[in-house]
């Protein structure tokens, strides 16, 4: 079986919501911040007052996405929702690492595990 994983942004009103939970299984992927990834972050705040909204409207696990890079982002992103998702700064750390040529350097994959350690040290600490 597939889940069916549906965005919610902080632009989803209350009636849209609830037809995009009512379509959705797995979990929710709470877009955190409006534009691009990787170019802002979510405050606690923001975050503190959007998902206590969407946890009301289900009961299925909610992840954060959007705007998470750092491991105190996602501690914060976990610390308040179930899951923090992180790309971009994933994404960038592995482009910088590459050759003229777009191949791995000796170091690319001891960089990544550094960066994603340290995404799961902060992760953990907010439980």
């Amino acid at each position: 079986d597939l889940d069916v994983i549906r965005l919610v942004a902080p632009t989803t009103d209350d009636a849209r919501l609830g037809r995009v939970l009512a379509g959705s299984s797995g979990f929710v992927y709470y877009v955190s911040i409006a534009g691009i990834t990787g170019t802002r972050t979510a405050t606690a705040e923001h975050l503190a007052h959007a998902i206590p909204r969407i946890r009301r409207a289900t009961d299925l696990p909610i992840a954060v996405g959007f705007g998470v890079r750092s491991p105190a982002q996602a501690a914060t992103a976990a610390g308040i929702a179930d899951a923090a998702v992180v790309a971009s700064a994933l994404i960038d750390t592995l482009a910088a690492s590459l050759d003229a040529q777009g191949r791995a350097g000796p170091d690319t994959v001891s960089r990544v595990l550094d960066q994603v350690r340290g995404l799961a040290e902060g992760v953990r600490g907010a439980r």
